[in-house]
């Protein structure tokens, strides 16, 4: 897949063809150091950087993410624990922190 470059203030946008909605989402960033070519992903190299509310079911939903002190290649993990069936859903993204 393609590394995004991103900004220390980055926005995750998620096109939702079902219209879940979110109960939450929760953002987590690789800590400075970490080498994702390299090593493997665990808890431990990750960095909790955005808790959300709710959200109504929406096909788009687009919330901001504040990340500071990092450069370089980094993985975003991202929690969605959609409104209704309780579903949840796990994103991971590659960005290179600019």
């Amino acid at each position: 897949w393609k590394t995004t470059n991103v900004g220390s203030n980055f926005s995750i946008h998620l096109h939702d063809q079902a219209s879940h909605g979110a109960d939450f989402f929760e953002v987590y960033v690789t800590k400075q150091g970490f080498d994702p070519k390299t090593q493997a992903l665990g808890w431990s190299n990750l960095e909790k950087v955005a808790t959300t509310g709710s959200y109504a079911p929406a096909t788009d939903i687009t919330f901001n993410v504040s990340a500071p002190g990092r450069s370089g290649h980094h993985i975003v993990y991202t929690i969605w624990q959609a409104s209704h069936l309780d579903q949840t859903y796990f994103i991971c993204s590659d960005v290179n922190f600019v």
